[in-house]
Order: structure tokens, then C-alpha cells, then sequence
């Protein structure tokens, strides 16, 4: 979770009349310009952000030697470390990757012009331009921040964590190759899901004919080959995917085409949904430049619903899916393949009742009953599985409120037409904690309510919720519930905070758990101390800051770390291992 402060136009230059991009960029060609762009966001999505430095992001533009070569270089970099000295060392960054898609988007709609600039005045512009589209990014986290205050009065890290981050969170924190792997499981999944039942074949046939596939598998082979590059990536920088000049030429060409922006194509500039949709453009006949790869990463399987649902739109109504969201969310997302999931975690160590199990015995008559159930002993863990969307001008950056008021919709609660109130995720998780403190959940009853330990988990199904402070917002609306219920009477010491996961953590460490390497109880309870350290026992003020920036730590985060610390990678190999016969089917032999 590293988050330096950017630099922008207006902490360096002091101008009554400030120029404009057009003016800054002035000679610089269409090509050079996206070129030099997508170089920069190569990097940005190639290493880590905690890896970063200022000197590092200047590199990336003047060259190793041009901070100590180049005579606009070294003034710039003077001028900047200048700056930097009131916050301390390696405080500041130039390059992050929201600005710099705001910039792409710029010079994939401006019209071209002749490059008549040398190597070293291209490089001055790049960078004079990079500070220009920080600025008013700089604004908007100064109002985020304004707006914070109000909502969350108190000054925590955590509330410092989500006003930097909530808009740009998946963008800066992503590991392409991990992103990659759950994305592939979750789309071949979606697509058995598909094939499933007969009512989704014409919807499947419209996708297959829209590409020109004769099988989802040959799809999904050949838009393996557009991502490889992203895992064999050695240096960071651009990657593009070259068309072989073979026999298959023009019809490889024209299936990447259907993720590449098109010529004069108008941007849509609301949380890059245009770049999320077609996360390419086409440099050269046949060379295919990946604008930001984790977003061509995300199309594996995120972008899947997106297309589904507008090709089930325009087919006749008699073969239409009625309810394509509902489909998806709780049949696919929810029950096969978060419950194919928790089942392999939990089955054979304790009682574990899925939702539909739970549903058909008709004990409960659809009256809230958990998503998923599972008790070991004196402890019981209670799995709410939310598929929601925040609206994408809530979440792009500008308005702090809005996006404060979207999650409380979805997370804790929201008023109708009719000015009622209607209970979300965590007063859903609270209506079943209540029935296992008062014994009234009727598939379970073994166990000495005084002594449960009660653990109210919610699983989200996109990673931008693990944003550092979420869980520690949704949890205080849920201690504020628990509260009202101590006051009623009812002894609540043993229910643990509310925290949320992601599917995909869930999908990488499955297996860990299903061996038992580990357990998935106790990773709770060491989260819990994770974010509450001792801090008399640090032995440094460096220390002491690692241990209060824990505070904000999403689930995710300390379980990749935990998990780590003892040789456990993220990543289901068997799951891993079983998709390769299945993605095969019907391959040519070589």
C-alpha cells in the first residue's frame, strides 16, 4: 500500500497564464506521442509501486545518464527534489497510471501533426505534459480529502488510505500475472457454467459467431495468446503483439480488432470504460500495442459480462436471458463458483451448508439465510456473497460523497421510493448473527451459543473492494449495528469484526486451505491482531509507521503476506493444471 505524493504543473511553475497540452505538446507526432505513453504505462503496470522512486520515474523519460547528461533534465530533476525537500526523501512521484490514461486518451483523439521536435525536446514535452495531466488529478484527491473529513471525522490511517485510493485502487495495485491466472479460471468456469444448461446456447452461439470461433475453447485459445506476452514480459516497458505474416494473417488481425480502439473512435472518458472495453489499438497493420496490460488482463473474464450482456440485448426476445444480472451474479457468481469453492475449503473439516443447500430445505423460506455456513467446534463462519457494482462516476475520482454514499448503499443499507429502509450486506450478515446468538438457525443448533465464536465474512466479487480502508468503513457501520444489539440485551463478545474478501483471494489459496495448510479460522484471528499491533514493541519510528500503515491492510494483502512468510504462494496449481486438458479440447494437433 505505497502511495507517494504526486507532483504537478502547479508545484513547479507559477504561471498566471498556464499553457495547454496542445501547446506543450506543439511538434510532437500522434505516433511518438502514444508510443512514448504506452512506454510509461508498461513500466507503471511492470513494477511495483513500492519499488518506485522519483529518480526511477524520470529515467523512464530522460534515460539512466539524462538526469546527470541532459541540461533540462538535471534542472528539472533539481527543481523537483527542491520541492521535495519540505516532505522528506523519496516523497514524490511523477508518473501514475490514471493521468497517464488520461494522457493516452488525449493523444489517441488529437489530430496528428508533423514531429519536428529533436529526441531531447520530445523528452521535455513527455514530461512537461506528464506534470500538466497530474494537476487537476492532485485537485480531485485534494477534495476526496476535504469531502473525508466530514464523512470521517476521525483522522485514522485507514480513512487517509480510502480518500487516496478508492478511485484508482486497481490501477496502481495490481500484479498482472496473478490477475491473469484467476481471470483465466473464472472464464473457462463461466463458460462450462454456460454450457450448462440449454436456455444459454443461443446467447453462447451469438458470442462465438460475433468472434468467428467455432468453440468457446478455440476462443479462449486465441485470446491467450494476446496475454502470454504479459507473463513473459522480462523488462518493463510496452508490450505489443505481433500478427505472424502467415496464411492466418488477416483473420488473426481481425479477431484482435475486436479489442482494439478504432480510428476516430470517441473516448468514453467515465472511468476509462472505452479502454476497459478495448484495451488496444493497432499501431501498424498487424501490431497491437496493449494500452495498460492489467486492464487486457481484466478483459479475460471481468469484460465477459459486459459483452454477454450486450449481445443477449440484440438477440430476438424469444431467446433473450431474461435477467442477464441476476444469472450471472447468483447463479454463476455465487453458486457455482464460490460455492464450488467454500466447498472445497470447508467440506470433510466441519458442518458446511451452502446457500442452495440452505434454500432447499426450506427451513429459513427465503428469509435472509446465509450465502454460505460453516461451523468447526465452537466456531462459526458466516460467508454474505455481494456481486455489486459501484456506479462509474462514483468511483472515478472526482467526488469523494458519492462514492461514500454508493458503498453505503451496497454494504450496509438504502432507502426506497416509499422512504423505507432496506437492509444490505452487513445488516444481511447481522440478521444471521443474531439467529446464532439466539439459537434460531435451524440447520444448526450443536453448540453452546454462550462460547461461538461467530465470524461475519462478506465476499465481493472484485478485487477493486480490497482499496485499503473499505473494510475498516463497512465494519464500523456494522459495530455500530452490534452495538444496538448489546444494548438490547444480547452478549456479543464473541462476534468477530466483519471482514471482506475477495473471490479471487479465495481462489488463489483455496487449496491451502482445503489441505489444511491453512486453516482458514486462524488466518482470521491473526488478521484481526494484524490491524490492532502492539506498538510499544517496535524497535524504530520506521517501525512504529509500518505497523499503524497496517491498519488499513485489506484481507487480501495480509494473507498473500501471511501465506508467503511460509513458502505459500497465491496461486491454485491443481485448478491450474486442470484447465489445460479442458482449454485443449478440440485444439489441431502440431
Amino acid at each position: 500500500m505505497t502511495r507517494r505524493l504526486l507532483v504537478g504543473f502547479k508545484d513547479l511553475f507559477d504561471s498566471s497564464t498556464p499553457p495547454t497540452l496542445a501547446s506543450l505538446l506543439s511538434g510532437v507526432s500522434r505516433f511518438w506521442l502514444l508510443r512514448c505513453v504506452t512506454q510509461l504505462l508498461g513500466y507503471q503496470n511492470q513494477v511495483p509501486a513500492a519499488e518506485r522512486t522519483l529518480k526511477m520515474d524520470m529515467e523512464r523519460i530522460f534515460g539512466e545518464r539524462g538526469l546527470v547528461e541532459k541540461p533540462f533534465a538535471k534542472r528539472a530533476y533539481a527543481h523537483i527534489t527542491s520541492f521535495g525537500q519540505q516532505f522528506g526523501k523519496d516523497a514524490l512521484n511523477l508518473l501514475h497510471p490514471k493521468p497517464l490514461l488520461q494522457l493516452f486518451e488525449y493523444g489517441f483523439e488529437r489530430p496528428d501533426e508533423p514531429h519536428t521536435l529533436s529526441d531531447e525536446e520530445l523528452e521535455a514535452s513527455l514530461f512537461l505534459a506528464c506534470l500538466f495531466v497530474n494537476t487537476p488529478y492532485i485537485d480531485q484527491q485534494s477534495a476526496a480529502s476535504t469531502a473525508a473529513e466530514k464523512l470521517l471525522p476521525t483522522p485514522t490511517v485507514p480513512r487517509f488510505a480510502l480518500t487516496s485510493m478508492f478511485s484508482d485502487f486497481e490501477l496502481i495495485n495490481q500484479q498482472p500475472v496473478q490477475v491473469l491466472w484467476a481471470q483465466l479460471i473464472k472464464s473457462t468456469r463461466f463458460f462450462e457454467f454456460l454450457e450448462s444448461e440449454s436456455r444459454f446456447k443461443p446467447l453462447l452461439q451469438a458470442f462465438l459467431a460475433h468472434y468467428d470461433c467455432a468453440t468457446w475453447q478455440d476462443y479462449t485459445r486465441q485470446i491467450a495468446g494476446l496475454v502470454k506476452p504479459v507473463i513473459y514480459a522480462d523488462q518493463p516497458g510496452r508490450i505489443s503483439v505481433v500478427v505472424a505474416p502467415d496464411a492466418e494473417f488477416e483473420a488473426s488481425r481481425a479477431f484482435l480488432a475486436h479489442f482494439a480502439l478504432t480510428p476516430g473512435q470517441e473516448l468514453d472518458r467515465e472511468d476509462f470504460t472505452s479502454l476497459r472495453e478495448t484495451p488496444l489499438y493497432e499501431e501498424e497493420p498487424g501490431c497491437f500495442v496493449l494500452i495498460y496490460p492489467v486492464l487486457v488482463v481484466e478483459m479475460l473474464h471481468k469484460g465477459l459480462y459486459f459483452q454477454f450482456n450486450k449481445l443477449n440485448k440484440a438477440l430476438p426476445a424469444a431467446e433473450q436471458v431474461s435477467d442477464w444480472r441476476s444469472v450471472y451474479c447468483d447463479f454463476f457468481s455465487e453458486q457455482y463458483l464460490l460455492n464450488a469453492l467454500l466447498d472445497a475449503s470447508f467440506q470433510g473439516r466441519g458442518l458446511a451448508l451452502s446457500g442452495t443447500v440452505i434454500k432447499e430445505s426450506k427451513t429459513l423460506k427465503g428469509q435472509g439465510e446465509p450465502d454460505y455456513y460453516f461451523r468447526n467446534g465452537q466456531r462459526a463462519v458466516l460467508f454474505e456473497s455481494k456481486d455489486v457494482l459501484v456506479p462509474k462516476d462514483a468511483k472515478a475520482g472526482t467526488d469523494f460523497t458519492a462514492y461514500f454514499e454508493a458503498v453505503r448503499k451496497r454494504f450496509d443499507y438504502e432507502t426506497d421510493k416509499k422512504g423505507k429502509r432496506v437492509d444490505k450486506a452487513v445488516r444481511q450478515l447481522l440478521r444471521n448473527v443474531v439467529r446464532l446468538l439466539e439459537k434460531q438457525f435451524p440447520l444448526d443448533t450443536d453448540y453452546d451459543k454462550a462460547e461461538l465464536i461467530i465470524y461475519p465474512v462478506l465476499v465481493l466479487h472484485d478485487r477493486l473492494y480490497n482499496v485499503p480502508g473499505l473494510n475498516v468503513l463497512v465494519n464500523d457501520w456494522f459495530q455500530q449495528q452490534m452495538a444496538l444489539l448489546a444494548e438490547k440485551g444480547l452478549v456479543v463478545r464473541n462476534v468477530r469484526p466483519v471482514v471482506m474478501v475477495d473471490v479471487d483471494t479465495v481462489l488463489a489459496f483455496h487449496e491451502h486451505f482445503r489441505d489444511q495448510q491453512l486453516v482458514f479460522e486462524d488466518v482470521l484471528e491473526e488478521y484481526f491482531g494484524y490491524l490492532h499491533p502492539d506498538l510499544s514493541r517496535a524497535k524504530s519510528d520506521a517501525e512504529v509507521e509500518k505497523l499503524i500503515m497496517q491498519q488499513a491492510h485489506p484481507f487480501a494483502l495480509f494473507l498473500e503476506n501471511y501465506a508467503g512468510e511460509r513458502g505459500m504462494s497465491p496461486l491454485p496449481k491443481q485448478s491450474l493444471y486442470g484447465l489445460l486438458p479442458i482449454i485443449n479440447k478440440g485444439a489441431p494437433e502440431e
